[in-house]
């Protein structure tokens, strides 16, 4: 059975950029959703490998939903790809539940750090203690792959509105 990952984030031209580079990159299931509440519920339905969470999304944000979903799924590994990094965000994101923040300008990162997840889940590696999260790839070891959709958000009329969310530079802290 692949390796199922969830995406959840509100622009659709973000989720297709990570589609096609998880896709790219192996035979994994990718399951999307457009905000905190589908997230919830996409994976208590599907109960995926993986999470990635948007910070800034409607109806419901990145950090409320992951503390539902882990708080369902404890086991389940959740990774937060947002432009707002900021130690601040590392300290209420562990809270709750989030393992690994990923800066979108480094979102090549994501494929190895998921790889790890997947290795070291733990049905395949009984040593490994609950919440142990795996070192972050080196972003020179990953190809630079950013999520800077602007060439096709013109061409995407459900876009998001808030250019701050996606692109290539990194957020100030």
């Amino acid at each position: 059975m692949p390796t199922r990952i969830l995406i959840a984030d509100d622009n659709p031209v973000v989720r297709r950029t990570l589609r096609h580079l998880f896709e790219a990159a192996d035979s994994w299931e990718i399951i999307e959703a457009g905000d905190g509440d589908e997230a919830i519920a996409k994976s208590v339905e599907t109960r995926p490998d993986v999470i990635i969470l948007d910070l800034a999304m409607p109806v419901k944000d990145g950090l409320s939903a992951a503390r539902e979903i882990s708080k369902a799924l404890p086991e389940t590994p959740i990774l937060m790809c947002t432009m707002h990094a900021s130690p601040q965000l590392d300290i209420e994101a562990q809270k709750s539940g989030v393992r690994q923040i990923i800066p979108k300008s480094e979102s090549s990162v994501l494929i190895p750090v998921i790889q790890q997840l997947v290795a070291k889940s733990p049905s395949t590696d009984s040593t490994a203690p609950l919440g142990s999260t795996p070192p972050l790839p080196s972003p020179e070891a990953s190809p630079a792959v950013a999520l800077n959709p602007s060439a096709d958000a013109a061409s995407t009329a459900e876009a998001s509105s808030d250019p701050a969310d996606i692109g290539p530079k990194r957020a100030a802290s």
